[in-house]
């Protein structure tokens, strides 16, 4: 027998959930990440912070020269670590982004095809119904023109 239209259309809309599992996996992953080089960021600027306040009271405290530039040194370095993890911070950030399109995607196509898989099944039981309804309509109509005996 011929499968009905929401039995062929159901592995599809399975497929779709399984795509969109996937996606949103991916996406929570990606603002792990995001996260994670956030806190890493913040971690540098406090560093960066902490050693500018180091300096300025070790230069009340009148210490030589050199280490004065040691220290503007490794603050010089601390800064360009922490350019680059604003750049690191952007780019997962626009990674997040296109994570999170992907699983709208692909939450959006599920959906689409559990609705469809649905309004198949709604209409199958309503040709269903109408079937029963015609045949038992035709017996009461053959119970009706049948001779009395």
């Amino acid at each position: 027998m011929k499968q009905s239209r929401s039995k062929r259309m159901q592995p599809v809309a399975h497929h779709a959930e399984r795509n969109e599992q996937d996606a949103v996996r991916i996406f929570v992953e990606a603002q792990k990440n995001l996260e994670a080089s956030e806190q890493q960021l913040q971690q540098l600027l406090s560093y960066r912070e902490e050693y500018k306040q180091q300096l300025a009271t070790q230069q009340s405290q009148s210490i030589s020269m050199r280490r004065v530039r040691d220290y503007q040194m490794f603050i010089d370095n601390l800064t360009v670590t922490i350019d680059s993890a604003y750049r690191e911070v952007d780019i997962k950030k626009k990674i997040c982004d296109e994570k999170k399109q992907l699983w709208l995607a692909c939450r959006s196509r599920s959906h689409a095809l559990n609705s469809v898989v649905e309004k198949y099944r709604h209409e199958e039981h309503r040709h269903k119904e109408y079937l029963e309804q015609k045949e038992q309509d035709e017996h009461a109509q053959r119970v009706s023109l049948k001779p009395d005996t």
